[in-house]
């Protein structure tokens, strides 16, 4: 079998590079090592309840915001229905108890409603959200106006931190903690974070918040539809063992776990960057370009908890909380809730992620998944209790919750098929070199959250962006504007 094209990975990222070089007329062949596509975006189902866990919430999905318009030129669309959030707070922080602020939907609102929480700090307030827009207004890829010649076609790991644009324009700690709660949707700490790509993050979301009927599932569903229209070939339940190359060295496709082989002239790799080296002959890259993807951080690992609330309530539908933790324990003791899924039906199922320690789990991480030691699910059942006490007392609302699932580091890595469980995959942090799109290896590109951005809208902004190198990024930042 031979293909143009061949996309490792079924993540948002891949399926988008799929749809995008088959829309080109390509005949493109996707390898997902799971049994099915999109195992992070679809969740899972425990009793009655379907939890989501790689799409909670986003920004940009308003009509003719990028997101949708990435969408509608994936041919998306109308197999998809966004649901507005909150637009008086869509994620609300509470400190001990009490609801200290809530987010409004829009970017004005929003700088109201600091300047009515902090008075005396209107000047820094103003100031940060304008370096928000600014630094959202430079990406081709977020603004379609931006200028390519100049403006770089990435989000830089070097120049300012977030925590060096907070200290720029606020002295007062309290704003500092709230303006930063969302480093948790990247699990980047502020003194790390690029600010560049906080505002990436945050930015879309100040604008509009929507969650998708059916939640990440439904995407899923989707994506997998628009491949089969495409006729895009889709291996499950296999991964790559190893690419192949001729003898002069060009890429010429590659074997699968089961022996089979994929004939390609070029190929999208969407797996974590630091699995790579691996699936490459020794020689192909240089030595200093295998330490460096060897070398990548992940973001910070979570422990996530899904349950049940004791008593019905809408508190989670449309909004999300945040429970602040200790002053002196910074953003690393927050925990963020979110409903299982943001469906018109009234939430009671409930998704709570919070940090844990790196390493926190190494001592078990030569288990195997299904077969893991007694202290091991002591461990996760003794942190799952901890987090529900600081859930009931922060949100009574709930009336108590019972845990269904936990999982941890540990979890995520086999679910995911990650060397290390970190939730949004490689760290972007200051001064760490991820990897741009291109290698060195002729048509052999990468795309995914380690070389944009974390979360469905930076792996979907990936694929744009690899695919653009391809194609053209003139070109296809044309098709996606045609669809305003």
């Amino acid at each position: 079998m031979s293909y143009d094209w061949l996309v490792i990975g079924g993540g948002a990222s891949g399926l988008t590079a799929a749809v995008i070089l088959a829309q080109e007329g390509y005949r493109v062949a996707l390898v997902e090592k799971s049994p099915c596509l999109a195992p992070l975006l679809r969740g899972f189902r425990r009793g009655d309840f379907h939890f989501d866990t790689g799409f909670h919430y986003s920004g940009g999905l308003g009509r003719g915001e990028i997101l949708d318009l990435f969408f509608r030129s994936l041919g998306l669309s109308e197999r998809l229905r966004a649901t507005p959030f909150d637009l008086s707070g869509f994620d609300r922080v509470r400190a001990g108890g009490e609801e200290e602020f809530a987010f409004p939907v829009g970017m004005q609102r929003l700088e109201e409603a600091l300047c009515r929480a902090f008075p005396g700090q209107e000047r820094g307030i103003a100031g940060y959200l304008a370096e928000v827009r600014r630094a959202c207004t430079v990406h081709p890829y977020l603004d379609l106006e931006a200028p390519l010649e100049g403006s770089g076609t990435l989000f830089g790991l070097d120049g300012t931190s977030l925590r060096e644009m907070l200290l720029r324009w606020t002295d007062e700690p309290r704003l500092q903690r709230l303006l930063a709660v969302h480093t948790l949707l990247y699990g980047v700490p502020p003194a790390e974070a690029p600010f560049a790509l906080h505002a990436s993050v945050v930015g879309p979301y100040y604008q509009s918040v929507h969650g998708l009927i059916g939640g990440g599932a439904a995407l899923a569903e989707a994506f997998a539809a628009r491949l089969a229209e495409l006729g895009v070939d889709v291996f499950l339940g296999q991964g790559v063992r190893e690419l192949l190359f001729t003898p002069a060295g060009t890429l010429r496709g590659a074997r699968l776990e089961d022996g089979t082989e994929l004939g390609s002239r070029g190929c999208v790799a969407t797996l974590h960057p630091a699995l790579l080296p691996g699936l490459v002959p020794e020689g192909v890259f240089r030595p200093v370009y295998r330490r460096r993807l060897l070398a990548l951080e992940d973001s910070l690992p979570a422990f996530t908890l899904y349950g049940v609330c004791r008593k019905s309530n809408d508190l989670l539908h449309g909004r999300n909380i945040f429970l602040l933790g200790a002053d002196d324990k910074g953003l690393e003791d927050t925990i963020y809730l979110t409903a299982a899924d943001n469906g018109p039906a009234r939430a009671s199922g409930l998704v709570a992620i919070a940090s844990e320690a790196p390493g926190g789990t190494d001592r078990w991480k030569d288990s195997v998944r299904g077969r893991r030691p007694a202290g091991y699910e002591a461990y996760k059942a003794e942190r799952a209790a901890s987090l529900v006490r600081r859930i009931e007392e922060a949100c009574p609302e709930f009336g108590g919750v019972e845990v269904l699932a936990t999982a941890t580091a540990l979890t995520m890595r086999d679910y995911l098929h990650t060397p290390y469980g970190g939730l949004y995959g490689v760290r972007h942090r200051i001064g760490q070199f991820n990897p741009q799109p291109r290698t060195r290896v002729a048509h052999l590109l990468l795309a995914g959250q380690g070389v944009v951005a974390p979360g469905v809208l930076g792996a979907v902004l990936s694929g744009f962006l690899t695919c653009g190198e391809l194609i053209g990024h003139e070109r296809l930042r044309e098709r996606v504007k045609a669809c305003r």
